[in-house]
């Protein structure tokens, strides 16, 4: 049985895509958002995604669909071409969406090893971590 906070999250994440839909198009695309962010939001609450991370990188993903067509669309101005603005948006959508879950997956994971040794009452690691860090090797 799922949660308050995980229902809360789907119909936040439906909520979103409801509202992507109506910034594209019409009515059906503010029904084909609100599924698409319903499904989303689900699968993410089931697999135990912190609502924070989605949001944010939903957004990152929201903006870069935004520019990408926006560019496009000033581009293509007197004439339009809607096949290389949808291709566009698509593009970027994707780029934003890989760049913006790398950021908030490397800074989630560096709060998480904070919490670690603070738990542990031990000093954070300094440095990147990397074979340099380790005094043993040469």
């Amino acid at each position: 049985m799922p949660d308050l906070r995980s229902g809360a999250a789907v119909a936040a994440s439906g909520a979103l895509g409801a509202l992507g839909g109506g910034a594209v198009g019409g009515t059906t695309a503010v029904a084909i958002g609100a599924g698409i962010g319903v499904l989303l939001g689900g699968v993410t609450a089931a697999a135990g995604v912190r609502p924070v991370v989605v949001t944010s990188v939903a957004t990152g993903a929201a903006v870069g669909f935004v520019l990408g067509r926006g560019i496009v669309r000033l581009l293509c101005a007197p004439a339009g071409c809607p096949a290389v603005e949808w291709t566009a948006a698509v593009v970027t959508s994707i780029g934003a969406f890989v760049g913006v879950g790398l950021v908030v997956a490397l800074a989630v994971r560096s709060f998480e090893e904070y919490r670690q040794a603070s738990d542990a009452r031990r000093p954070p690691r300094e440095g990147g971590g990397g074979p340099d860090d380790d005094p043993g090797h040469q």
